[in-house]
């Protein structure tokens, strides 16, 4: 394979089968064949990745543009492909092209999952504040751009550019009820720094914040219950581990304002003590625990009683302040902490706090720019900016929800209008039974496929022949359950309508089917709820524990 770049007099050469990769210039010995290939236009390259049949290279086919971040070009990707180094599957048997195929589509799913970005000369996995502190380009901090939105803006006669980059981390990453807490490593699930940039004609502001699942080792596996109890694992070291994380948290960031927003009493409260506790025997000096009863304060859609929350925080907030700097690149200010902030999930009601810090940090930023009218403190209600604002917001909570979660965000309502509607709460209904439904019956195939993508688990040489597939890999007792359970179910759906069907007059024939089909519907529930956890979707290229 060769891939000859548009602008550049460098050219690729990519081995086939071995995939070996070198770098070619016109004063190679090596030149571009001329005729006899079939000529393809990419917009980029992700990598490569081994699957049943050998290597495939993964590569971007269709861009759409965002905007401009400091005049470079900012891209979505809108189309993807798998090109397979090895041209045949004739070496592979029956069973091993099935999985293969598998294994592909978990590709296509990650791949197809939105929303990629990427730009060609901007620096996007990284903070304005960490590329200023690295100017000649540094390491990520092992994140991946998934949202970006680029708005330009004017404000009180200034033409201004308003960013919000949203940036997930590849470290411990999964779906919503299987990846939670924290690992060995000191690694949280759903972890996203988000930035937002202003950018005038002479300055460029950047505010960084973080989320990130509660530091301690607890899960919330389903098992088919709505809202299964969230448990603290037993005989893991959470102070170590908590630590680790707050050491490189404290690393990138500097001091830490950690927002948890989970419930004080109920099935949430044993993961508010312990982290409480955990954050006091810490004795960091860099962090500041900010407990904050969310659903509590807010019943009743009494969302102004935030406000109490942001009056909490107000002087956190003005000793961090913003990475400030102009154009020339001459330093103003950097911003010295960030502020963690975290649900059970960490989506719906971080998204709301997130969004009014944001805001706040945004509207300090206009008045010492002096973008703000004399007197003008806030961003006017009724602005077009204001809409701009919080609509952004509300597709950032629905962006990283549908990541992670399977649906939507839920309290967007209060994003987007700045109140709680009935209407959301309808909404947000819907979007927490199809959680339910994802999050118990399909995520488990999501799971894997996040795995896959993210080189967690690599595919071997041989799998399939020489050694046993995870895919292929079954239980024959669950299988048996499971067809059991659904053909009782059929017959049961058969005798209720031969009920409902029968004539209206009450016989001793309708009373036996009656009570003949309540019993069978007693224990076949009793049976699915026995066995409850066969009927999951778990994830098949990692251990179930």
């Amino acid at each position: 394979l060769y891939i000859e770049p548009s602008e550049s007099e460098q050219f690729l050469i990519i081995e086939r089968p071995t995939g070996e990769v070198s770098l070619h210039t016109s004063d190679s010995k090596e030149r571009l064949p001329i005729h006899g290939y079939e000529l393809r236009k990419i917009c980029g390259v992700l990598g490569m990745v081994r699957l049943i049949s050998g290597l495939y290279l993964v590569v971007v086919t269709h861009r759409i543009f965002v905007g401009l971040i400091k005049n470079e070009p900012i891209w979505q990707m809108a189309g993807s492909d798998l090109i397979p180094l090895t041209p045949t599957l004739t070496h592979l048997s029956e069973e091993q092209k099935v999985q293969n195929e598998i294994y592909i589509s978990m590709m296509r799913q990650m791949l197809e999952t939105p929303f990629f970005y990427f730009s060609y000369g901007y620096d996007l996995t990284n903070t304005m504040q960490r590329i200023g502190n690295n100017p000649g380009g540094g390491d990520s901090v092992g994140l991946y751009v998934r949202i970006v939105s680029i708005n330009d803006v004017t404000i009180n006669g200034h033409a201004l550019s308003w960013v919000l980059i949203s940036r997930r981390s590849v470290q411990h990453a999964g779906t919503r009820l299987f990846c939670r807490g924290i690992n060995s490593e000191g690694e949280v699930a759903n972890y996203v720094e988000t930035e937002q940039i202003l950018i005038t004609g002479q300055d460029q502001v950047s505010f960084v914040q973080t989320r990130g699942s509660i530091p301690l080792f607890w899960h919330q596996t389903p098992n088919l219950q709505y809202k299964p109890r969230p448990q603290l694992l037993v005989g893991r070291d959470h102070l170590i581990a908590c630590s680790r994380h707050f050491d490189e948290q404290c690393k990138l960031y500097g001091a830490q304002c950690l927002i948890n927003l989970i419930d004080h009493k109920g099935a949430e409260e044993v993961l508010e003590k312990a982290y409480d506790a955990t954050i006091a025997a810490l004795g960091n000096s860099l962090l500041n625990y900010v407990s904050f009863d969310f659903h509590k304060e807010c019943k009743k859609m009494r969302y102004d009683r935030l406000s109490l929350l942001m009056k909490a925080v107000a002087n956190q907030q003005d000793s961090f302040g913003v990475y400030h700097v102009n154009h020339a690149g001459q330093v103003y200010s950097v911003q010295k902490g960030v502020f963690r902030t975290n649900c059970i999930d960490c989506l719906d009601r971080t998204n709301v706090v997130q969004s009014l810090i944001a805001k706040r940090s945004l509207e300090q930023t206009l008045e010492r720019l002096g973008i703000f009218r004399f007197g003008e403190k806030h961003i006017v209600p009724d602005s077009q900016f204001e809409a701009v604002f919080k609509t952004v917001w509300a597709d950032n909570a629905d962006l990283i929800s549908l990541q992670y979660s399977g649906t939507g965000a839920l309290k967007t309502d209060f994003t987007r209008t700045g109140k709680r509607t009935f209407k959301g709460l309808l909404r947000d209904g819907l979007n927490s039974l199809t959680r339910y439904i994802k999050n118990n019956f399909s995520d488990g195939f999501r799971q894997d496929s996040i795995q896959l993508f993210l080189g967690m688990y690599r595919v071997r040489n041989g799998e399939g022949l020489e050694f046993p597939s995870p895919l292929s890999v079954s239980d024959p007792k669950v299988d048996w359950r499971k067809r059991m359970v659904i053909a009782t179910v059929l017959f049961e759906i058969a005798m209720f309508f031969v009920i409902m069907l029968y004539p209206s007059e009450f016989s001793l024939k309708t009373s036996f089917l009656l009570l003949s089909w309540g019993i069978m519907a007693v224990f076949t529930q009793r049976f699915f709820m026995k066995h409850r956890n066969d009927f999951v979707d778990w994830p098949k290229l990692l251990s179930k524990k």
